[in-house]
C-alpha cells in the first residue's frame, strides 16, 4: 500500500514538473494537460496552477468558476498562494467576509500579497490601524507596493 501511494505521489510530481517545464516554454496547452493530471492526483501546487490557468485562460478557456474550485482545493490544503487567490475571487463576488477570512489565513502564513490585500480591505473599511499593521507586515515581506501605502498612511499620521 505504502509503495503504491509513493508511486502515485511520484507520478504526480513528474506530471507537475513536466507541466511546469512546458509552461516555461510558453506551451500552455501541454502545460495545462500535465498540470491537470497532477492536480487530479492531489498535487497541491498543480491544483493552484490549474486555478491560475482557468483564471487567466492559459491553455484552457477562461472560467472563473472552475478557477474557484481549484483554488479552493489547494487553499484547504494550506497553500497560501491559493488562499490569497481565493480571497481575490471572493472579493470580486462582493463577499468581503470570506475574502477577509482567506486573506487572514494566508497573511498569518506570511504571504505578502495576502497581507497587502488584507490591509487594503481594512483601509476600505476605515480600520486604519489594522491596515497599517498589515501594510507593515507586507513591507517586511517585500511586497512591491507596501512601502508606498505606508508612506500614504503616515501622511495621515497613523502609526
Amino acid at each position: 500500500m505504502a509503495q503504491s501511494v509513493a508511486f502515485a505521489i511520484g507520478k504526480a510530481d513528474l506530471w507537475y514538473r513536466t507541466g511546469f517545464d512546458y509552461s516555461q516554454k510558453g506551451n500552455n496547452d501541454k502545460a495545462f494537460s500535465y498540470m491537470l493530471r497532477a492536480a487530479d492526483s492531489g498535487h497541491t501546487a498543480a491544483q493552484n496552477n490549474i486555478g491560475l490557468s482557468y483564471l487567466h485562460g492559459l491553455g484552457v478557456e477562461k472560467d472563473e468558476n472552475k478557477a474557484f474550485i481549484w483554488f479552493e482545493k489547494a487553499a484547504k490544503k494550506g497553500l497560501k498562494y491559493a488562499q490569497n487567490e481565493l480571497g481575490m475571487l471572493y472579493q470580486r463576488q462582493g463577499n468581503d467576509i470570506k475574502a477577509q477570512r482567506w486573506w487572514s489565513i494566508a497573511a498569518n502564513a506570511d504571504d505578502e500579497y495576502a497581507q497587502f490585500n488584507l490591509a487594503s480591505l481594512f483601509l476600505q473599511q476605515k480600520k486604519i490601524k489594522k491596515a497599517y499593521y498589515w501594510f507593515k507586515q507586507a513591507n517586511e515581506n517585500q511586497h512591491p507596493q507596501a512601502q508606498m501605502a505606508l508612506n500614504e498612511l503616515k501622511k495621515m499620521e497613523v502609526e
